[in-house]
């Protein structure tokens, strides 16, 4: 049987950063590979502020912006790209998603702050806004946890908008209509409890089961709702537009027993 499908913690934190479109083992293959880029900016933003040379931060900062806009085209992601990735054989970086150009202007804005300071004759006001925005990066480069990232989650949370399951009225008349019930977590997962009815299509295992996908609405369910959320993501992306996330294990088991 295969092994558990559960992400750790820098998976959960790249799925925070937008990365929701890819299986944890996806997310495994792209870990490395994502922190070049906010690796080669620190190291060019952190000689610009040991040399105070504010025209130094302002290039980092264009990178930033040029990243906010062009969410395939940042130079560091086409340097990694066409240069360092062919080198290792290892997975192309896929176009940057809101929360991590986000990040990028972010980032850019505070390299305009800290280079306008040295401009100012203000150089300790530039070093603490600068080693911040290092020790922020940082934080993203070992562990991928963006605090922007975070707080955009929490924004929208607050506003019940942050990985929205199905509602329980159309999950409810989606069933009555047939639909089927796609238990996403592993086979050992589902081979210890799961829920009358439904069927085991892995998440990691997505790509092999397209065509189970297409014959009619399918509603999916993992043990928190985050696979179930990235399983739908990445059927949509495939073109596959009638599969809904159902949430977490206990709310698809309360809503198949109103259902029945």
């Amino acid at each position: 049987m295969a092994k558990e499908c559960s992400m750790s913690f820098q998976q959960r934190s790249l799925f925070q950063q937008g990365f929701q479109k890819f299986t944890p083992k996806e997310l495994k293959q792209l870990e490395w590979g994502l922190r070049f880029t906010p690796a080669a900016c620190s190291l060019i933003a952190a000689y610009g502020l040991y040399a105070q040379q504010p025209m130094i931060l302002f290039a980092v900062a264009v990178l930033g912006f040029w990243a906010f806009m062009f969410p395939s085209a940042h130079p560091m992601d086409l340097v990694y790209n066409h240069m360092i990735r062919p080198l290792f054989g290892a997975v192309k970086l896929p176009a940057n998603p809101f929360q991590r150009r986000l990040a990028c202007l972010s980032a850019g804005m505070m390299n305009i702050i800290a280079g306008s300071l040295f401009l100012l004759e203000m150089p300790i006001a530039a070093v603490v806004v600068g080693v911040s925005l290092l020790v922020l990066q940082a934080i993203v480069i070992f562990t991928h946890f963006c605090t922007l990232s975070w707080m955009y989650e929490g924004v929208l949370r607050m506003l019940g908008k942050w990985q929205q399951p199905l509602d329980e009225s159309e999950a409810k008349q989606l069933l009555s209509n047939g639909a089927k019930i796609v238990d996403v977590r592993s086979q050992n997962e589902f081979a210890k409890e799961s829920l009358e009815g439904a069927i085991n299509l892995p998440l990691e295992d997505l790509d092999h089961f397209l065509d189970e996908f297409k014959q009619g609405v399918c509603l999916l369910f993992c043990n928190s709702g985050t696979r179930s959320h990235i399983a739908s993501e990445k059927l949509k992306s495939h073109g596959i537009s009638d599969v809904h996330n159902l949430g977490d294990f206990n709310r698809a088991r309360q809503i198949l027993q109103v259902a029945n």
